[in-house]
């Protein structure tokens, strides 16, 4: 597993939300990465903090996002970081998230819950037929806030059953999921993607650490599924 292996990057955010940077620029400094695709996946309405997506903001930039992919040469999934509210629902309406090629489920609150009410809350969530990946699945920020606790081999079980990817999330604030928590979700059958969570272009450079961390998880390529080329991976993403 190296960093040659990645082609594309699936968790970053643009000033439609809290980014700091255009769907443009962060799709330009991507083309000039290398990469054949991204997805730009903004908060959903639950962040107000970061002015997160509501229903029918969701659909129209999904719109915008696929108009523009068209003529800046690589190919733009639309999607979103949507909020796993504290009872496992989804932030947003299944019709909506349907128009959409990726959806990320997050925790973003409620973090000081029971392991018992924490682990129903996820896997309620890996419920939503709409939802490929769990985003930054501990919830840890190094230095700053520990892992919310669950049963993980229960929720990575879940997550294989159900074809839920699994992010190992990049940024240097979080390397989430870490080596052994990888070592355990591979166990399970869980399959990946590496992805830096990136708010400015800048942020792209951190995918070397979602590939250490990779790596110290035993895990190979095949692992990871933003290392398939882009036909191979829309396919397994079920992207229109």
């Amino acid at each position: 597993m190296t960093l040659d292996d990645i082609r594309g990057d699936l968790h970053m955010h643009t000033r439609e939300t809290d980014g700091r940077a255009t769907l443009e620029e962060m799709a330009e400094a991507c083309r000039e990465r290398g990469y054949e695709y991204i997805a730009i996946t903004d908060h959903s309405k639950a962040l107000a903090m970061a002015n997160g997506l509501d229903e029918q903001r969701a659909v129209a930039f999904a719109k915008r996002v696929r108009e523009i992919g068209d003529g800046l040469g690589i190919r733009i999934l639309s999607g979103i970081e949507c909020d796993i509210l504290r009872d496992g629902a989804m932030d947003l309406a299944g019709d909506a998230l349907a128009e959409l090629d990726v959806v990320i489920g997050s925790v973003h609150s409620h973090m000081n819950l029971e392991p018992a009410e924490m682990t129903d809350r996820l896997l309620r969530a890996l419920e939503c037929p709409q939802l490929k990946i769990i985003g930054h699945p501990t919830g840890r920020i190094l230095m700053h806030r520990d892992p919310y606790p669950f049963d993980f081999e229960r929720v990575a079980t879940e997550a294989a059953k159900r074809g839920v990817w699994m992010e190992i999330n990049a940024s240097p604030e979080r390397l989430d999921l870490h080596g052994p928590l990888l070592r355990i979700a591979k166990a399970k059958g869980v399959k990946f993607v590496i992805a830096t969570d990136a708010h400015h272009p800048k942020h792209l450079f951190n995918m070397p650490f979602g590939v250490l961390m990779a790596r110290r998880g035993w895990l190979e390529a095949s692992d990871i599924m933003n290392t398939l080329p882009h036909g191979q991976f829309c396919q397994a993403l079920g992207a229109k």
